[in-house]
């Protein structure tokens, strides 16, 4: 397995940025929710030369990430000035309908309750504005938790979400026209210090219950010690959406029709 941190990232912005061949209008504004080591910006600036980026994330250390892969030459330091960061929870509310796109590359995972997330991800975009995200799908890690229960140690995974479920939720929450696929990755660790890596970088050990955390812990170490890890499968969840009409309560679209001509 690859000791490179942002592996995984890379390749499911990758992934999610070919989706973009569909799209044919052209975002002004995209907001970032989750930075990935600059790797989705540097992509979408690519195919959106002239957009605008904002990038919110709840952890000061990936904003650094982030800021500092755009130092990295002229052209990456001149695009890096235009990209303003904010480091707040997930559930603070963004900006109101200012982002033709919204972009989260595996940041969900981070929330305990996806809907007020939705909700919020919904208001920060324009009417008709594009929602694309990742997420871990609920066979991640599933013979990970297996091997942990057949040791005694109770765990539990309520942030995998199955992809219906998370379809069902942006319908009901602010987006219309919901897609969602999944793909499944295969992962060969050499060594647990680069499967906690990845654990910690994606989001996903946090995201577990256990009875007992350090004896969880423990099992794993021990498992790789005696090669008994195999492989590590991740579910990944690729969606996208699109922002519906959102009315102040009380008021109502009114649409008017051409008069039939008489006969």
């Amino acid at each position: 397995m690859n000791t490179d941190r942002w592996l995984i990232h890379r390749h499911l912005a990758r992934q999610t940025d070919e989706r973009l061949a569909i799209v044919s209008k052209t975002p002004q504004h995209i907001m970032l929710v989750g930075a990935d080591a600059d790797e989705s910006r540097s992509l979408l600036a690519a195919r959106y030369p002239k957009a605008v980026f904002s990038e919110y994330d709840a952890r000061e250390d990936f904003l650094q990430a982030a800021a500092a892969g755009r130092k990295s030459g002229l052209l990456a330091r001149l695009a890096g000035k235009s990209v303003a960061q904010h480091c707040q929870d997930w559930y603070a509310p963004l900006p109101e309908a200012q982002a033709d796109m919204l972009w989260a590359n595996v940041s969900l995972i981070m929330a305990a309750d996806p809907v007020p997330v939705f909700e919020n991800w919904a208001r920060a975009l324009k009417t008709d504005g594009l929602l694309f995200f990742t997420h871990w799908g609920i066979d991640t890690l599933q013979s990970v938790l297996a091997l942990l229960r057949s040791e005694g140690i109770e765990a539990a995974a309520p942030r995998l979400l199955d992809m219906h479920d998370l379809g069902d939720m942006l319908f009901h929450h602010g987006f219309y026209d919901p897609v969602m696929d999944t793909a499944k990755l295969a992962l060969s660790y050499q060594s647990a210090a680069a499967f906690w890596q990845d654990m910690e970088t994606l989001g996903l050990w946090s995201a577990l219950q256990f009875n007992d955390e350090a004896a969880a812990r423990a099992v794993i170490e021990r498992l790789f010690a005696e090669g008994r890890m195999g492989d590590v499968v991740l579910e990944t969840v690729y969606g996208h959406a699109v922002k519906k009409l959102q009315l102040p309560a009380g008021e109502q679209a009114v649409q008017f029709f051409p008069k039939k001509p008489s006969a």
